[in-house]
């Protein structure tokens, strides 16, 4: 990168504990800053003599553990008449921090002076410093993503609202951040929302705010280089893509696959999208939204400076080669206007300047430029959220009395859908929807999870299912001896049917118990039982201490008994 000598004006203000040390320019040691559309990173040096004044910084910077706030301005000192300049100017929170200090001891050992303190501060956009430490699990229901988004969002965080997608209302949101096996923070969170729903996620530079939108923000005059800054251009054409891209419906009742158009494509590679969709809403959607996201990149433009901008242009900013006849009509990006995508800078002091309002730095800036007609979003590299989390519950059913061990399902009036509710204790007993599935039974198996038992649900992004059960029912576990197995049904005590298998005297018993009383044992009661002898071979059966072995026909063929 080609470097060059300059002389800047770099001022910065830290905040501790709401008090403000305002760090002279003459200070200042070294800078690196790292600019991109969604945010930014710094590293700051300076020295303090506490020879020649108060070192007021020291105490609270090695003994506090508050936010450090940081504002920064940097911009020519000399500014050529008839010219006006515009800074660059950044506010942000301190991450990294560290001291070095030299005295007197190290060239006079009889002298016990401190000549001078260095620190050394690394800072960042105020999202990326606290988000990246934010790892929550929490549920929310019947809310949409910007009520979610702001639950989790600190002071020194400020967002605009511009996306559609941010709108929609879900019966059920859940944060997975905080669960066992899990590296995404809430800043990787927000980041793959936004890439995963083809949005956009930008950080203004001037106002310190970050903004949700479908698209780039077209607003803005383009701003003209000075062709005597720009010391090199480069272009850049990044690579096509030859993947066909598809989405793949799985649903047993629905299966399809929809191929999205790449006019570049190679065959047979592709990328595919696979998912169920039993709505078919759903499906076209997702068709939908994949085609928006292809996107074939254009050209990129990237400038080598040989001095400081007199006007800085900061990511987000448009511009173009027309405003100097310097510029040449045949350059191949002379015809274009173009948005500022990354801007670099390192500067290290080399002396004092004639005035204490700047010092002489060796610095290098690089700046990386694409097309206004852009559609592709330059967005961080992030850890993708892991789902499902798993919580537990309480199902929910308004049938029969509190006590009851009813069921009940629902029906959503939009998608007739059906779906189970759920209380969920950790987070305010709040109701939430879980599909209505068999889960873990085979379809010969109608067992809805009945009210108030015990139950692990797996939340998803925007979805729930009940995962396994928890717990046995109410008198439905067997002491061990008995070695059995058995099978409750029914709403009540009163009401329920059972089917025990058990031993009894190391013996087999099988026992159907169906209740006509309100009575709390009614293994004497028993009404229609069916016995099958397998093989025409002498079976015993006992119903209930009654001995069956001569009611089994010898034909082998069941015999039905009903004992009234």
């Amino acid at each position: 990168m080609i470097s060059f000598k300059g002389d800047l004006a770099i001022t910065l203000t830290l905040k501790i504990a709401g008090q403000s040390y305002d760090i002279a320019a003459s200070n200042i040691r070294s800078l690196e800053l790292d600019l991109k559309q969604y945010g930014y990173s710094g590293k700051v040096s300076f020295e303090i003599s506490p020879e020649l004044a108060t070192d007021e910084l020291f105490t609270p910077f090695t003994t506090k553990s508050d936010l450090i706030e940081v504002s920064l301005t940097v911009e020519v000192f000399t500014v050529p008449t008839g010219s006006t300049s515009t800074p660059l100017q950044l506010s942000g929170l301190a991450t990294a921090r560290s001291m070095s200090e030299q005295t007197l001891t190290n060239i006079l050992p009889t002298q016990d002076w401190m000549v001078a303190r260095r620190y050394f501060l690394d800072f960042a956009d105020p999202a990326q410093v606290l988000w990246k430490q934010h790892y929550p699990c929490d549920l929310f229901t019947n809310a949409n993503l910007q009520s979610l988004i702001a639950a989790h969002t600190s002071e020194k965080i400020q967002l605009t609202y511009n996306w559609d997608v941010l709108q929609t209302v879900y019966p059920v949101l859940s944060l997975s951040l905080g669960a066992p096996g899990q590296s995404a923070s809430f800043y990787d969170y927000i980041i793959w929302l936004v890439d995963s729903n083809n949005g956009v996620f930008s950080y203004d530079f001037g106002t310190n705010k970050y903004t949700f939108s479908a698209a780039k923000s077209d607003s803005g005059q383009a701003q003209s280089l000075d062709p005597l800054e720009v010391a090199t251009i480069g272009i850049d054409f990044p690579e096509v893509r030859r993947d066909q891209p598809n989405v793949l419906n799985s649903n047993t009742e629905a299966a399809k696959i929809s191929p999205i158009t790449n006019d570049q494509k190679a065959t047979p590679i592709r990328r595919d999208y696979i998912a169920s969709y039993p709505i078919a809403a759903d499906m076209q959607a997702r068709v939908t939204l994949e085609t928006a996201r292809f996107k074939q990149r254009l050209h990129e433009v990237w400038l080598e400076f040989g001095t400081f901008q007199l006007q800085v242009t900061p990511p987000g900013q448009k511009v173009d080669f027309k405003g100097s006849s310097a510029w040449s009509s045949s350059l191949f990006n002379q015809p274009n206007t173009y948005r500022v995508r990354h801007w670099q800078f390192k500067a290290q002091w080399t002396e004092e300047g004639d005035d204490p309002g700047f010092n002489l730095f060796t610095g290098e800036l690089a700046v990386r430029l694409e097309q206004d007609t852009e559609l592709w979003v330059d967005l961080p590299e992030y850890n993708r959220p892991v789902y499902p989390v798993f919580v537990e519950g309480k199902v929910h059913s308004d049938k029969g009395t509190d006590t009851d061990a009813s069921y009940q399902f629902y029906t959503d009036e939009n998608t007739s859908v059906n779906y189970y509710q759920v209380n969920i204790p950790l987070w305010n007993d709040q109701l939430i929807r879980a599909a209505y599935q068999p889960n873990l039974d085979t379809g010969q198996f109608y067992f809805p999870p009945y009210k108030k038992s015990r139950v692990m649900i797996a939340l998803e992004f925007n979805s729930a299912f009940i995962a396994y059960s928890l717990d046995w029912g109410v008198s439905t576990a067997l002491p061990l001896d008995s070695q059995g197995n058995q099978v409750v049904m029914g709403k009540s005590a009163t009401s329920r049917n059972i089917i025990k298998h058990a031993y009894v005297d190391s013996k087999r018993s099988c026992r159907f118990c169906a209740p006509k009383r309100k009575t709390l044992n009614c293994c004497n009661s028993p009404t229609a039982i069916s016995f099958y002898k397998p093989n025409n071979k002498k079976t015993k059966a006992v119903d209930h201490g009654i001995d069956l072995q001569n009611r089994i026909k010898p034909n082998g063929r069941h015999h039905h008994h009903r004992h009234q």
